[in-house]
């Protein structure tokens, strides 16, 4: 019998575990269905730390991402992990005018410190390999290492004494007058049980399936694929802020952009299409090529289609809700629909990354 059950190890269920080592003794099994931690949606993304602009005030994204931008530069620096906070710019053509203003309305509204509009000067004398007519700067947008932020929580965890359970998938729950039973296939193919008063749902890709075991109303997920070119080499450190377009709102993706790691190399993605079937299919389209210099020859003048090659790909979970693929977080402890001590997590997308810290907070303070 444990104390808890965290089912996935990406970012979010990594930070729930480090709050709950760093606030209390308590039991701790995470089960994780991949052969070590952060290996799906955590480790396939830009690795940014988002500002909170793009998203509706007092929605989960707004709070999170708010408060989890904060913390996630805060927690880095105290251990020492690699963040560069290099700020960002939303750039558009003059048609663009009001979408962008609309931008920064909101990103007003959301509290967000250190934005400005600029004129193309402006861009320019920041950017210098950049073209456009209108730009946004968002001073404290960054990049992290995500494997490294990972690899902290997962060390914390494990100094609280809590399990892991990799190569293992979740198969079954039932409810018990005592909590929760979980049934796992480990690797061997093997089934085994345990008990647990209290089980998290972080499941990521699986969430709502993970969710919908116990029976009851669930967001469902819809997958939408991203993939990534990388630049050559002769594009390394050509940038200084990472550079978006504006959203693409139809796809619910905040458009191909730019950014770059801690060598300095720059990619540009994520593209955005959805996934029918729901298969995890991280293969990077080749006949992507074209669409990707479209896209960011829009902005980078001097591209060339022969800078680009494939790099990889990623997979978002969505919440489908009345055909709109701009929704928000599902985090919900279920006790109201009679289930108390189980907590679903569900279409944890971006920015997931940026929100963690501060969701692993929350959800640990409703345990302890």
């Amino acid at each position: 019998m444990f104390d808890i059950v965290i089912i996935g190890a990406g970012i979010v269920g990594l930070a729930i575990a480090r709050s709950i080592a760093e606030k209390t003794d308590k039991s701790v099994l995470v089960i994780e269905k991949e052969e070590s931690f952060g290996r799906g949606i955590s480790s396939r993304n830009s690795e940014v730390i988002h500002s909170g602009i793009y998203y509706e005030p007092e929605s989960l994204k707004a709070k999170y991402c708010s408060r989890g931008r904060d913390m996630t530069y805060a927690f880095c620096n105290q251990h020492n992990i690699w963040v560069n906070r290099c700020g960002k710019i939303v750039m558009g053509k003059l048609h663009q005018t009001n979408d962008l203003e609309a931008l920064h309305k909101n990103a007003q509204k959301n509290g967000v410190p250190d934005i400005r509009l600029l004129e193309p000067k402006e861009i320019n004398a920041l950017e210098p390999n950049i073209e456009a007519d209108i730009g946004l700067q968002v001073g404290c947008t960054g990049i992290v290492s995500a494997h490294d932020l990972m690899a902290a929580f997962y060390k914390i965890s494990q100094e609280g004494d809590h399990d892991y359970l990799f190569k293992s998938k979740v198969v079954g729950a039932d409810s018990k007058s005592d909590g929760y039973e979980i049934s796992i296939e480990n690797a061997q193919g093997e089934l085994e049980k345990v008990l647990a008063e209290w089980v998290i749902n972080a499941a990521g890709l699986e969430s709502d399936m993970v969710a919908q075991m116990l029976g009851g109303d669930y967001p469902t997920l819809r997958y939408s694929k991203g993939c990534y070119y990388k630049l050559s080499s002769k594009w390394r450190g050509a940038f200084n802020h990472l550079v978006y377009p504006l959203p693409d709102k139809k796809h619910g993706s905040l458009g191909i952009h730019l950014s770059f790691d801690e060598s300095q190399m720059v990619k540009l993605g994520p593209s955005a299409h959805w996934i029918q079937d729901r298969t995890e299919d991280y293969d990077v389209e080749e006949n992507l090529l074209d669409q990707f210099f479209t896209e960011g020859h829009r902005y980078i003048p001097d591209l060339k289609k022969e800078d680009l090659s494939p790099d990889f790909a990623g997979i978002r979970p969505k919440i489908w809700l009345n055909e709109n693929p701009m929704s928000d977080f599902y985090i919900s402890h279920e006790e109201g629909k009679g289930f108390p001590g189980w907590i679903n997590l569900i279409g944890i997308e971006s920015p997931g990354l940026t929100s963690a810290i501060a969701i692993g907070e929350d959800v640990a303070s409703w345990i302890i």
